[in-house]
Parts: C-alpha cells; sequence; structure tokens
C-alpha cells in the first residue's frame, strides 16, 4: 500500500525515474536488442524502475517544474542520461562487426554478409561471430549486473531530474568511438597482417615463376591460412574481451562524472 500510495503522490517522479531507466536498458546492445519484443522490453523496464522506487529512499526534495514545457525538458535530460550509457556500450559492441569486416576483406569472405537485426544492416560473417562471442563472455563476467549495479549508483549519486548535459559528453563520446576502432584494429590484425604477407610472398613467387596461375593457387591459399589465424585469433579474444569490458565501464564512469560535475 505504501508503494502504491508513493506513486499516487508522485507520477512524474516515477516517469523520470523510468525513462532514466529505459534509455539504459532500451539504448544498450545487451538489454534492447530488436530481437526482443517491446512488450518485454517495456515489462522489464517498469519491473527495474519499480524495484529503484522502492529501494531507494525518497528524495529530500522532489523535481519541481512549472509547465508541461519544464517537464518534458525534464523527460528529455533523463532519457539522454540513459541513452549516454547506452551509446558507449553500443559503440564497444560494434568494434566486433568492423574487425570483422576488416578481417573478411582479407580472407574473401566480403562477399557474404549476414543480416543484423540489431544494427539494422549488412553484417560480415566474422564479425557477427565475434558479436556474439562478445556478447557470451559480457554475460559470462557478469557484465550485465555491473550495468543495473552502476544505474543504481547514478540514481543515488544524481538525484532524478537534476542530470544536466554537459560539453565534456561530447569529447568522451569522441574518445569512445577512437577507442572503439583502435582495439578493433588490434582484433583485426592478426589476419590483416598474415594475408598481407602472403600476398607479398605469392608475389615474389609469381616473379619467379610466371607460369603460376595466381587465381587457382592464391585465392584457396590466402583463404586456408586465413581459417588457420583466424581460429588462433579466438584465444586471444578471450583476454581481449575483459579490455573491452573494462574499457566500456571507464567511459561509462567519465560520462557520469562529467555529469556529476554539472549536477
Amino acid at each position: 500500500m505504501a508503494f502504491l500510495t508513493e506513486i499516487y503522490a508522485h507520477p512524474d517522479y516515477l516517469l523520470l525515474l523510468f525513462l532514466r531507466v529505459s534509455g539504459l536498458l532500451i539504448g544498450s546492445p545487451i538489454f534492447g536488442r530488436k530481437n526482443v519484443p517491446n512488450m518485454i522490453k517495456i515489462a522489464f523496464c517498469f519491473t527495474l524502475t519499480a524495484v529503484f522506487f522502492t529501494a531507494l529512499p525518497a528524495p529530500a526534495v522532489y523535481p519541481a517544474w512549472t509547465s508541461v514545457i519544464e517537464y518534458t525538458l525534464l523527460c528529455l535530460r533523463e532519457l539522454l542520461f540513459g541513452l549516454a550509457m547506452g551509446f558507449v556500450m553500443t559503440a564497444m559492441f560494434t568494434l566486433t562487426l568492423t574487425a570483422g569486416s576488416m578481417m573478411d576483406i582479407q580472407i574473401g569472405f566480403s562477399i557474404a554478409s549476414i543480416y543484423d537485426i540489431q544494427n539494422n544492416t549488412q553484417s560480415s560473417v566474422t564479425g557477427t561471430l565475434f558479436d556474439i562471442m562478445l556478447t557470451i563472455l559480457f554475460f559470462g563476467m557478469d557484465g550485465h549486473l555491473r550495468i543495473i549495479d552502476i544505474l543504481y549508483d547514478t540514481i543515488q549519486t544524481i538525484p532524478v531530474g537534476t542530470a544536466m548535459l554537459s560539453p565534456d559528453i561530447l569529447w568522451t563520446a569522441a574518445k569512445v568511438m577512437s577507442t572503439s576502432f583502435t582495439l578493433s584494429v588490434m582484433l583485426a590484425m592478426p589476419v590483416v597482417a598474415a594475408g598481407v604477407m602472403l600476398e607479398l610472398a605469392l608475389g615474389a613467387v609469381i616473379r619467379t615463376v610466371p607460369q603460376m596461375n595466381m587465381f587457382v593457387i592464391g585465392i584457396p591459399l590466402k583463404i586456408l591460412v586465413g581459417l588457420v589465424v583466424l581460429a588462433g585469433t579466438f584465444s586471444l579474444f578471450i583476454g581481449m574481451s575483459k579490455e573491452i569490458t573494462a574499457q566500456m565501464f571507464g567511459f561509462i564512469d567519465t560520462m557520469f562524472d562529467a555529469l556529476r560535475s554539472v549536477a
């Protein structure tokens, strides 16, 4: 009854809290996957909002607003607050697709692609495989629980209704994109380097033996070498996934530090 009384007394506060939670969950590549029905995602967001609403102590001062326009701006700020964390997660997860595209171009698999329902585009076969691996490893490291824990801490640190957008977020977003691209190059480098060295070796052989047919020998050999190096990359990716997760949570903390300084 106390829960229903609080909801009846402060429905505007509950909506702001719901928007912050839904901005994170729906905008993230973990909780907001497009192959999950929208009703299930909305129900999960509302359930988590209810848990936070009951677990956290009542704020000393509830968000104040004097007009519908002012309250609409509060709703947009809370929604963008959650989307900021979802953007970091999306940028770090898509590095697998970028790395997979580089690998497929070098191996020769770029002609084949898989429809990625999450990003609504055609993705490389290797990139999709690494994306599935990263998702499984992320759950194995309890990353989904860490996200909920971070969201819980932000509600305590930055009360609902006081979130502000700082220009530092743009700088952090740029660093997230540059770091994501750097990690994708590092992931694809073994396959790309092996392909380049094989092309140099085949070039030297063809100069020595001009009668050799490059297409008959070179293309199957590139696929074979690429698959062998790719198989060895899987074990390295398990350790690299820890670095990807650490970088992702580090950037999330950086964004919240910027928001906390403003708030």
